[in-house]
């Protein structure tokens, strides 16, 4: 019995589920037929300038992103801006801007940063090695 009884509870809460969805998308479709031609052409022009928006920072991602593979590339900090507009030309030829980087870095060696060595100095702890070690030998002896 009480399983008969938690069954109807829970196909009764179903159906109220369904027509309260029901309820809100008549509403919502009756709002949208309401709505005054003034209120469709702000939101239309809403909407384009979310999608100019959207275009904008699309640009940008693509922007860092191909100026990061250059970066991992190889190429020079002060070369990017040069780097970035030709990864863009091979980009809209189909390629990854990773695929991109890599063949700029090998065909534009001029791009590349140069990497220069460090002299590496090292002291002698005792002082053995320096000039001064025969002076101090010979007035150590006195």
């Amino acid at each position: 019995m009480e399983t008969e009884v938690t069954e109807n509870n829970k196909t009764a809460e179903g159906e109220k589920q369904s027509e309260v969805s029901e309820s809100t998308a008549g509403a919502e479709q009756k709002q949208n037929a309401e709505q005054k031609p003034e209120q469709k052409a702000g939101q239309e022009s809403a909407n384009a300038a979310d999608q100019k928006r959207i275009e904008e920072l699309c640009e940008k991602l693509f922007d860092t992103e191909t100026r990061l593979y250059l970066l991992l590339a190889g190429v020079a900090k002060e070369k990017l801006s040069e780097g970035a507009e030709l990864a863009r030309g091979i980009c809209k030829a189909g390629k990854t801007p990773e695929e991109s980087a890599r063949e700029i870095a090998e065909a534009y060696p001029h791009l590349r940063s140069v990497r220069r060595e460090v002299p590496k100095f090292s002291a002698s702890g005792s002082g053995d090695g320096d000039g001064f070690a025969a002076i101090r030998s010979i007035f150590a002896k006195r």
